[in-house]
């Protein structure tokens, strides 16, 4: 929070076009995607595993999607829900192989990262789809009370995601895991079938992004989310969840998610080129994980 607010104060400075209605909306919109991404991330970092494939996972839900809705005139709301049913069957082949299989989440979810994308332009012929029906106009652009609805349904799955971690029995394994797996064996906690639910959560949650994405876009393709994983990564550390697992807050993401975005919002209105753009990102999730390992050294000593 200290960080958000401090760069706000920085580039309402630099700029007099940040710190204004308008500007603001468009940032937490925006950030709307990327926070979704990186809550379904925060789930598995938690666990100290990663998902490398959620950008990828959107693009395969969202280009189906469109590609039903468009070309085969299947009904949005029946879209919808393959989109869903798709994030969730991805997160339960993930899951399996990771808990039940044995193979590290690293390899899988990279893997994933190119099988997933590749099968969505190869399931849609490379094409975009555009000019999508109800309910994607509303929403990607409608509002209510006052609310960009991106912005709403970020919120709301943001308050589930919260829950579920600080008030289910899921959630405190999902702790359990990250923080010592084998004590949390020892417990009785189903450490495989809890690890499975964080990939199910997580492909579920990028199936939301990729519905959210596409109303924004009016338009769903294989490109879509591209290299989104790396920013939903970048949020995650920078909201404080440790990459070893055990430690970190749903809350803490949605705030990196719009630190990322807020950066990159700033840079575009000073003009600042996007491969400059590009390095600072980088540098700043050096600089978060360098943190987050002294944290960590300092917790061992």
């Amino acid at each position: 929070m200290v960080a958000v607010v401090a760069l706000g104060l920085v580039l309402s400075v630099a700029s007099p076009y940040f710190l204004t209605a308008g500007n603001l909306s468009n940032v937490l919109v925006k950030a709307s995607v990327i926070a979704l991404l990186a809550g379904a991330q925060t789930f598995v970092i938690l666990t100290s595993g990663v998902d490398l494939s959620v950008g990828a996972v959107t693009a395969l839900a969202g280009a189906i999607a469109g590609h039903l809705m468009l070309k085969l005139g299947v009904d949005p709301y029946a879209a919808i829900a393959v989109a869903l049913l798709i994030g969730i069957g991805v997160g339960m082949f993930n899951g399996y192989l990771i808990a039940y299989v044995g193979i590290p989440s690293f390899i899988v979810t990279l893997g994933g990262l190119t099988l997933w994308r590749g099968l969505a332009f190869e399931s849609t012929g490379g094409f975009d789809n555009s000019g999508l029906p109800d309910p994607f106009p509303f929403i990607g652009y409608g509002e209510i009370l006052g609310i960009p609805m991106p912005i709403l349904i970020m919120l709301l799955a943001y308050v589930v995601m919260a829950f579920v971690l600080s008030s289910t029995r899921f959630g405190r394994h999902v702790y359990a895991i990250g923080s010592n797996a084998a004590g949390a064996r020892q417990v009785g906690i189903n450490i495989r079938r809890s690890t499975m639910g964080v990939y199910v959560v997580s492909g579920f949650v990028c199936a939301l992004a990729a519905i959210v994405l596409m109303a924004r876009m009016d338009s769903s393709s294989g490109r879509m989310a591209m290299n989104f994983e790396l920013d939903a990564i970048a949020a995650v550390i920078l909201g404080g969840t440790s990459l070893f697992g055990g430690r970190g807050s749903i809350w803490g993401s949605l705030l990196g998610a719009i630190l990322i975005t807020m950066i990159r919002n700033g840079m575009n209105l000073l003009e600042i080129s996007q491969f400059k753009q590009m390095m600072a990102i980088g540098a700043v999730v050096i600089l978060a994980v360098w943190i987050d390992v002294i944290r960590r050294k300092r917790m061992l000593r």
